[in-house]
């Protein structure tokens, strides 16, 4: 026999988790927040359920592949990802890991991913909507006066 009080205090807990998690989902994000789990949820709901760990792989992407990504600031913007068939980012991902294009740190990253895991990567990026690309002005901003490519 459990102890009532234990019981309730997991009810409780378990019921505030949802609370907080369901009142997360429920925010609509895009461009950078595309990778947080209200977007993932947003797109689950669209479909089936999150894939996290796809999420989780993206997120790595995310740190170069955003149009307000640090490593883009006073520089020619690397490719945002959002929105890309399925298909494009597979042929690309696949291209780079197998040493067919040309690139300098993604073969090395792709080594590491199976295609199954690269069709989920694909997968998560092309449910997002697409990156809203920064104008001439926040480019300048960002990048100390200089303008960068979009």
């Amino acid at each position: 026999m459990t102890n009532p009080s234990i019981a309730a205090v997991f009810v409780l807990t378990s019921a505030a988790w949802l609370a907080v998690t369901g009142a997360a989902f429920a925010a609509p994000a895009s461009g950078v927040h595309a990778a947080s789990p209200a977007a993932v949820a947003q797109t689950a709901s669209q479909t089936s359920r999150p894939d996290w760990q796809a999420r989780d792989w993206a997120m790595a992407c995310m740190s170069c592949h955003n149009a307000s990504a640090p490593v883009s600031a006073g520089q020619a913007a690397l490719p945002t990802l959002e929105g890309r068939p399925v298909t494009e980012l597979m042929t690309l991902l696949q291209a780079m890991r197998d040493g067919r294009r040309p690139a300098t740190l993604m073969p090395q990253l792709l080594k590491g991913y199976r295609d199954d895991e690269l069709q989920r990567i694909a997968a998560y990026f092309a449910a997002q909507p697409p990156a809203k690309t920064p104008s001439a002005s926040e480019r300048q901003s960002r990048s100390g006066g200089h303008d960068a490519a979009p």
